[in-house]
């Protein structure tokens, strides 16, 4: 028994706790370590991330992208929309008409915030997130 009543309190007892914490630490936790680069105006976040491979320091290749519109004044009805095609990020940046299309149709993105949105994948591809 892991509890003991002291003055009708039940309390844990102290070896219990020491053997909990003993008992996580012999597992092999698994971390995946990532980096993110953030580009934000008063009306839009766009936050990019990219998993690192392994102690090496190498990334995978395909990165995401939170989007946030910030358009409405109460941040609790702020929208925010997860991409993840790196194919259409590309597209967008070539000017491809499917991909630009798909940024006109589903996104709710203002011409400032195409504007804006494509330069945050150029700089991507400054800094070698995008290849």
């Amino acid at each position: 028994m892991n509890r003991i009543n002291i003055d009708g309190v039940w309390y844990i007892r102290e070896d219990a706790i020491n053997d909990s914490l003993y008992h996580l630490e012999d597992e092999e936790i698994d971390l995946i370590f990532s980096e993110e680069c953030c580009y934000e105006t008063g009306k839009y976040c766009f936050v990019a991330s990219r998993i690192r491979k392994d102690e090496s320091g190498e990334f995978y290749p395909d990165i995401s992208i939170k989007f946030t519109d910030k358009r409405r004044k109460d941040r609790d009805t702020w929208k925010e929309e997860y991409w993840d095609n790196n194919n259409w990020f590309k597209g967008i940046l070539e000017g491809n008409p499917e991909s630009v299309e798909s940024l006109d149709k589903e996104t709710e993105l203002c011409k400032e915030g195409k504007r804006q949105f494509k330069g945050f994948l150029n700089r991507l591809v400054e800094e070698g997130w995008i290849i």
